[in-house]
């Protein structure tokens, strides 16, 4: 079989969800032709390791822990015509590869090319338009407003799409075209070694809590901070997506592959809103401090549906280290409810293998 992939380069959490489910096609089945289309880190992750072509995409601002609107209008006031470069830049690749399918996570000129040159496509998000419908009457009129436009674009490229991926905390299920799967993951814990062969492995003294930054600027300012902050506790802070460094108490990776080791060695996390980051500590029971951006609506959705499972703080760049050490003891604290809840939750299966399944299928 032959995939065209067609990533979103925004964060590294859609890169991570799709390089999961790619490794599960190539296990399921080793003949698969795979071509890449991202930019950004979905571009510089796959680069080297698949065929890769850069598209545009659309920009982000990744100044603060606040978007703005304004600033996000702005810098995406020519994203029509990158669009259009994208989409007539997809075209060709599809007529020159000749894909079985184009597989698109949240890339609308993917869609767009595959239907013009007649080939099936699956859309991947995480986003599930019925629990978005009843989550949204909660939101601010100018979130409402934002959430509706959002959620009409996801809407048409569900419906244009001839199979949809959502992985869910849920129940896995589906209907019709709608496959609902269980949360997509490199390795489920079981997996993995057990803590404490993994403690020895990393040359760790005691459990760690691991900081995850999600690949973006937004988490530059903060992990600066969190440095500041770690040196008043006992604690070993582990973080990744800022840069290589080590001082007393705190080792950080710009980057590590074996990342889910770590997170299961560890005894808590801070991380951004993510959906692969908190499906992650999710399934592995790792009690979470998370930061999600404010006017940011899918982080909205991705903090309320797990509202009974992590520790939500909104916090912008001004944040000062006596608020921040006061939310790590809070998450300290109340790590014995937040481990409760997440083992009330039976995630034995993995998305990524579910995803494969539907994609591989004739």
């Amino acid at each position: 079989m032959k995939l065209l992939f067609v990533i979103t380069g925004i964060g590294l959490g859609h890169t991570i969800r799709e390089s999961a489910i790619i490794s599960e096609i190539r296990r399921l089945d080793p003949e698969t032709e795979i071509i890449i289309a991202g930019y950004k880190n979905s571009y510089r992750y796959f680069k080297g390791k698949f065929p890769t072509i850069k598209i545009h995409g659309h920009k982000f601002p990744e100044s603060s822990f606040a978007v703005s609107r304004l600033k996000s209008l702005l810098i995406n006031l020519p994203y029509p015509f990158w669009a259009w470069q994208d989409k007539k830049k997809l075209v060709k690749i599809i007529n020159d590869f000749n894909p079985d399918k184009v597989i698109v996570d949240v890339q609308p000129a993917g869609i767009e090319a595959a239907i013009d040159c007649k080939k099936p496509v699956i859309a991947i998000y995480n986003l599930d338009i019925e629990e978005w419908q009843d989550f949204s009457s909660s939101l601010s009129l100018l979130n409402r407003i934002e959430s509706k436009i959002m959620m009409h674009y996801v809407k048409e490229s569900y419906q244009k799409a001839n199979q949809v991926i959502i992985p869910t905390i849920h129940q896995a299920k589906k209907s019709g075209k709608y496959n609902l799967v269980h949360p997509i993951l490199r390795q489920l814990p079981s997996q993995l070694p057990s803590e404490s062969s993994l403690m020895k492995k990393l040359g760790l003294k005691k459990p760690p809590i691991v900081v995850m930054l999600g690949g973006s600027k937004f988490g530059f300012s903060i992990a600066e901070k969190i440095i500041s902050t770690a040196r008043n506790f006992n604690e070993q802070f582990i973080i990744f997506g800022y840069k290589d460094m080590e001082t007393k108490n705190i080792l950080s990776f710009k980057f590590k592959e074996n990342f889910l080791e770590y997170l299961k060695a560890s005894k808590a996390a801070i991380l951004l809103s993510g959906h692969t980051a908190l499906s992650e500590v999710i399934v592995f029971k790792k009690p979470s401090l998370v930061f999600p951006f404010k006017n940011y609506i899918e982080h909205y959705i991705n903090v309320h549906q797990l509202k009974d499972y992590i520790l939500t703080k909104f916090i912008d760049k001004n944040v000062s280290e006596q608020e921040l050490e006061s939310y790590i003891k809070e998450l300290i604290k109340e790590s014995p409810r937040l481990i409760k809840n997440m083992n009330k939750l039976n995630i034995k299966k993995n998305g990524a293998v579910e995803a494969a399944r539907i994609i591989l299928r004739g």
